[in-house]
This record gives structure tokens, C-alpha cells and sequence, in this order.
């Protein structure tokens, strides 16, 4: 289980560290440029344009491509807090580094890699700004049958219930 800001938000970092070491790389092994101007423009581009269409999709309440609908449709959390997997996280950062040293390697674009990037990127800063504006924290992976299901808790602690002397109930 673990949050699903820092799941998005950490897979969108392991994803883009992926990408500079499998350019550098391809770049050491292949002794090839991949920096020239017109590439890095186009590049830089892309991303910017594929960032700011993906940020206006995911925070719009479409079916099947808005993430709002999803938030809001979490359930509250059972239970105690627990523990973030953090086994998930290191295998998920080689895994990424792998794929996308492979990837540059074999001279494949980074596009691919850079839009799951950016895309994860989005949903986590979606995902914060929902979580802000409800007063909620958004949690993945409370059920062990299906982990995709989200769940949330109060972003805040329940305040302490006062007697009417102002002293803590027992």
C-alpha cells in the first residue's frame, strides 16, 4: 500500500532518470551526439506540448481519460496506516533504468519512455491538487485483490473531543 501522489510522482522520477542514463549510454557506447539543437527543440517541444494537453486531460472529469471521476469515487480507508512498500519502489527504478537504457541502445526515440514520464508526472500533480481542494489523501492498494482500487483518509488528524470544561474526554 502506499500513497498515490508519491506512487506517481516516484514512478515519473524513475522514469526520467531512466531515460538520462540510457541516452548517456547510447551516447557512450554508439559515440553518437544525440544533443544536436534541432533534435533537443523538437524534443523540449513535444514534451511541452504533450504536458500541458495531458495536464488539462487528466484533471478533467472524461470517462476513461479524466482522473477526477477516479478520486472521487475512492472509497474511505479501513484500518491502521500502513507501511509504504519500499521494495516496489527499487525494483520499479531498475526496472525503468533497463528498459530505457534498452531502449536508447538499440536507437529507439525516448518519446516513448518520456510520455510515461510526464504522464505520471501529471497524474501525481492532479492527484495533489484534488487531494488539497477535498482535504484527503488518496491511498492505492488497500485491498490485496485488487490494488488499483484507491482509498483515502482525512488529510488532517481528528481533532480531540473536549468536555465542557475544556478538559479531554476519556
Amino acid at each position: 500500500m502506499g500513497r498515490y501522489v508519491h506512487q506517481e510522482l516516484l514512478a515519473a522520477l524513475a522514469m526520467l532518470a531512466g531515460i538520462a542514463v540510457g541516452v548517456a549510454v547510447a551516447v557512450e557506447v554508439r559515440d553518437e551526439d544525440p544533443m544536436s539543437g534541432r533534435g533537443v527543440a523538437v524534443t523540449a517541444a513535444f514534451a511541452v506540448a504533450y504536458l500541458v494537453a495531458t495536464a488539462l486531460l487528466r484533471s478533467s472529469r472524461l470517462k476513461w481519460i479524466g482522473k477526477v471521476r477516479e478520486f472521487d469515487a475512492a472509497v474511505p480507508r479501513p484500518g491502521a496506516d500502513t507501511p509504504a512498500d519500499r521494495v516496489y519502489y527499487v525494483r520499479m527504478l531498475v526496472l525503468f533504468v533497463l528498459a530505457a537504457v534498452f531502449t536508447s541502445y538499440l536507437g529507439f526515440a525516448v518519446f516513448i519512455p518520456l510520455m510515461l514520464g510526464l504522464n505520471w508526472l501529471i497524474q501525481g500533480a492532479v492527484a495533489a491538487r484534488w487531494e488539497r481542494r477535498n482535504g484527503k489523501v488518496l491511498w492505492r492498494g488497500y485491498r490485496r485483490d485488487e490494488p488499483w482500487k484507491l482509498s483515502y483518509t482525512s488529510a488532517s488528524p481528528s481533532p480531540v473531543t473536549r468536555t465542557a470544561t475544556d478538559g479531554p474526554a476519556v
